[in-house]
Formats: structure tokens, sequence, C-alpha cells
């Protein structure tokens, strides 16, 4: 009956009303047809992580090269012939050593005629340095009885109530005059003991000196013999200089080797930007690595950071010198050198990955997984390094939280911009969870 009622009225609407209620039905059919479709086949993938503690190193790169190995050279003055080499390169030497002997040319046994005469005449300012303290700590012996002698006519009332006011002042003076005396004297035999010092400092350099032209090379330190070219017969000329103050010629040192540390540490010199030198103090530690060694780790610790720098075309530089630890490993001057200075270490923290987090107006997010669904929740981030971030407050450990997502459908791939495969060292494997978007069926 109702049907057949709303049948009757229906051929009464005019034609226009009928095609427009039609077309209106299609649409409202047709709309939600796709959305069931759709929603029934796109999907939002999210990856996740549970939040854990961990800890966080911050560093920095520099490159640079070897400025010096733990080596002392080998150095003569002498000229002459050698006659005879009581070591080999590798050879373990102690300090004093006997290393070569020279037989001396004419100008070589002249010099060392002259240098051990000036060595004599050092020791002999030795001699009279110690003579002059003797002689100035009996002056001053002599001082201090001179005050007691002053002091104790004046303590004694008797004697000094029938002086006359000249007379008192006469003692008293005498009193000042021995105190400054001894003052005087006193100064004298201190520096009376800079002198002999100084004097024996004067004699072990003219020694060194007269080692120099023996003809009688000793190792200058202990270690390994490295870069000895000299051999049995082989000659050696002296080389001179001249002196811009006397114009006088002198021999000057010639280096014939070195002796390498058996501790073999090595000093690096590398290059900091003003951004990175701020962040750099001595004794942080650093690994680094070698052309000449591309397999080895080498560890060592910043010992100075030179905070002038030098500046080339618009750009600061700071040379910061490494001292590498000691290693069995031959290393050479001018090596390039690539370090990684640890500037920060924060351990037992809540760390996540740097990508998981949203700032905007200074503002911090992360979004967590709360039943199955996204959450943002503000948090306080601490330090970061280039991968992760300190979380300081507003998640807590086994937290889940997103650090990436992705949406796709099915027979066809449809990727989010939202997606991140950052992990960090602080949160365990991260998870995949898909969750339908849109629709009833949500």
């Amino acid at each position: 009956m109702i049907f057949a009622t709303l049948r009757d009225r229906v051929h009464k609407w005019p034609k226009l009303v009928k095609v427009l209620v039609v077309l209106s039905l299609l649409v409202m059919l047709g709309i939600g047809g796709y959305l069931r479709l759709w929603s029934s086949q796109v999907t939002t993938s999210y990856q996740t992580a549970v939040v854990s503690k961990g800890s966080l190193v911050s560093s920095i790169t520099a490159t640079g090269s070897i400025s010096s190995g733990n080596t002392t050279n080998i150095a003569t003055k002498a000229s002459g012939t050698i006659n005879k080499v009581y070591v080999k390169n590798g050879d373990a030497v102690t300090k004093g050593q006997k290393l070569l002997e020279i037989t001396l040319d004419s100008d070589g046994v002249e010099r060392r005629s002259n240098a051990w005469k000036a060595y004599l005449l050092a020791q002999q300012a030795v001699a009279k340095a110690e003579v002059d303290k003797t002689d100035a700590e009996i002056t001053v012996w002599q001082d201090k009885q001179a005050i007691l002698d002053a002091e104790e006519f004046v303590s004694h009332v008797e004697n000094y109530a029938n002086l006359t006011d000249a007379e008192k002042h006469e003692k008293e003076t005498a009193v000042t005059q021995a105190k400054l005396t001894f003052d005087e004297d006193a100064l004298k035999l201190s520096q009376a003991k800079a002198m002999i010092e100084a004097a024996k400092i004067e004699a072990q350099a003219s020694y060194l000196d007269y080692q120099d032209v023996s003809g009688i090379i000793v190792a200058p330190a202990t270690g390994i013999v490295n870069n000895l070219t000299l051999t049995e017969g082989s000659t050696l000329t002296a080389s001179s200089s001249q002196s811009t103050s006397t114009g006088s010629t002198y021999a000057s040192s010639q280096n014939i080797g070195f002796i390498r540390a058996a501790n073999n540490e090595y000093l690096a010199v590398v290059s900091l930007t003003e951004v990175d030198v701020v962040k750099v103090v001595a004794g942080q530690k650093v690994t680094m690595t070698l052309d000449a060694h591309p397999d080895k780790t080498f560890t060592g610790k910043v010992l100075a950071v030179d905070i002038t720098g030098a500046s080339s075309s618009g750009v600061s530089n700071y040379p910061a010198t490494i001292v590498m630890d000691a290693t069995e490993l031959p290393i050479y001057p001018n090596m390039s050198v690539s370090a990684t200075i640890i500037t920060n270490t924060v351990t037992d923290a809540l760390i996540v990955p740097s990508a998981a987090i949203t700032t905007s107006n200074g503002e911090s997010t992360i979004k967590i997984m709360k039943n199955n669904l996204p959450e943002t929740v503000t948090v306080e981030v601490g330090a970061s390094n280039d991968t992760q971030t300190v979380i300081v407050s507003g998640i807590n450990e086994g937290d889940t939280i997103i650090t990436g997502s992705s949406t796709s459908e099915k027979n066809s791939n449809t990727s989010s911009a939202f997606s991140s495969n950052s992990q960090s060292s602080g949160n365990r494997s991260g998870s995949n969870i898909r969750i339908p978007v849109g629709g009833p069926g949500f």
C-alpha cells in the first residue's frame, strides 16, 4: 500500500525532478562505495622503537698530519773519515752508548782542541763560583756576629744610660748599619749560589760541544737507531755557519741519523673550524686513522689548542695538537691523519633518534603509540649528536615512539613524506604497526 502510494506520487513529479533524484542517488552510492573500497585498501604503517637508556657520544672530525715523532737526532760537528761503526739501523741502544768513531782531519783536530780548552775554562769558572760562595757564606756569618755585638751593647741599660745622646745615636746607627750590611751580603750569597748553577750549565754545554767534535759519537737518548747512512771509510765534512752578531765562522751540527724512542709516542696537528674549536679542550680523547695504516685505529688525547688561529681567504682555522698513544707501527712526519675528537659523553640517559623529534617555535615534540594510536607529546631535549638526542623529560623508559611512517594500498605502494630509518643505541629494535586509515571501518 505504501509503495503503491509512493509510486503514484513519483509518477506525478515532473520529468526533470525525476532525473535529478536519480542522479543524486547514483552520486551518493558512488561516494559511499569509494569510501568503503578506499578504507579497506589503504593503511598506514608506523616504524616504532621502544625507549630505553643508553650512552650518547658527541664528537667532531678534523684532518691534519703527523708533526713529529718521539725521536732525537744524532748530530755531530766533527769532520774526518769514519773509522768504526758499532751499530746498524734497527739496533736498540742506551743513552751514551758509542755509535761511531771518526779519525779527525786537521780542521777537526783544531776544533776538538779549542772545544777542550773551552771546557777546561768552564770548569775553572765553576770552581771560582764555588769559592765565591764560600767567601760569601763567611761574610754573612761575620755580619750576623756584628749585629749581635751591636745589639748586645744597646741592650745593657747600665752602659747605655751613661751615654750622651750623640753616643746613643751612634750605637743605634751601628745596629742599623750592621743589619743593612747583612742584607747586602746575604743577597750576594744567594747570587753566588745561582752563579754556581750557571757555571755548571755552561760547563755542561762546553762538554757537549767537545763531544760534538771529539770524533766519538754516542747515542743522545735510549731507543732504536734509524736513518744512519754512514759506513766505515766514508768521509764526513763539517758544515759551517756564520754568526750574525760577530761575523765569525763556526762549525754547525749536521744530523746523521736519529734515535726513535721505544715508547713510540707521536704528535699530530689537526685543523679545527671556528665552530668546532670552542668544543675542544686539552685532555679530550681522540681516535685517529692514517692512510699509511688504513686497517688500524690509533688512540690519543688532545694536548693543546692554539686559540690564536689563522685566517686564509676569510676562513679561520685553529691548530690542535694531539699526542698519540704508543704504537709499534712505523709512523713518519707529515703522514696524513683523520681524527675524531670526543667532545661530550652522556651516560644512563634516555636516547631517541633525532629524526623522531619535531621542533616548532622552540617546542620539541615526539609521537608515541598509545592504545595503537599515535599521540603527540611535548619533550625537553638535551645533548645531541648527528643522529641521536637525549630526552630530559616528557617520555619514559619503555614508551613506544614513532620513528617513521609509510602508507600502502593493495596492488600499489605509496610512501608518506614522514619516514625515517634512524636507530638509537639507546632503543631496542623497532617494529611496524599497520593501522587502517579513514572510512567507516576504522
